[in-house]
């Protein structure tokens, strides 16, 4: 036979000042997580906005931007769109998750964004459906897989305005047109 034991435990109620508190506690943690939302979606809207220069050129020469719904790279004379229809998200703090439509699927490029938000690092690039190994054995596979590869070698970018390359073109050609 088993025996139990049976204890009655004394629980204290909340006073009432520790329910307030308690409360305030709650609210404060949702208001947190409701400016955390703000902030990423700010945080995405600054990376649509800037143009994206490589490490060390301090915001001047070629760079890479989102232009009407496009991922473009500007080389200082010419555009080139890599990627139309790009969607870009916020999947955390300090993560951004730009998707566009490639083929049968999504290309998804993951930045990791440092330094007070001036530094986007390529963190990962996927293809969702992953292709199947089949089609990496393709011409076309083998050229996208080198493509990502190249890509995921690229070193970090800085988010600089991007009123900056636009307006030293605007002076060259304003002093191109004066002589």
């Amino acid at each position: 036979m088993s025996e139990t034991a049976e204890r009655t435990l004394e629980v204290r109620r909340l006073r009432k000042r520790s329910r307030h508190f308690l409360a305030l506690i709650l609210l404060s943690t949702a208001g947190l997580t409701a400016c955390s939302n703000a902030d990423e979606s700010t945080f995405a809207d600054k990376f649509e906005a800037s143009e994206l220069h490589f490490l060390g050129s301090f915001c001047e020469g070629p760079y890479f931007a989102v232009r009407d719904g496009n991922y473009i790279l500007f080389d200082g004379t010419k555009y080139k769109t890599l990627l139309k229809n790009i969607t870009i998200t916020a999947i955390g703090p300090d993560r951004l998750s730009m998707s566009s439509p490639v083929g049968s699927g999504n290309l998804v490029t993951t930045y990791l964004i440092k330094h007070d938000d001036t530094v986007a690092i390529i963190e990962s690039i996927a293809r969702e459906p992953e292709p199947t190994p089949e089609q990496w054995a393709t011409a076309a596979g083998i050229q996208f897989r080198e493509g990502i590869e190249e890509a995921g070698k690229m070193g970090p970018l800085v988010l600089c305005p991007a009123s900056t390359t636009q307006k030293k073109t605007e002076d060259l050609h304003f002093v191109a047109n004066e002589m």
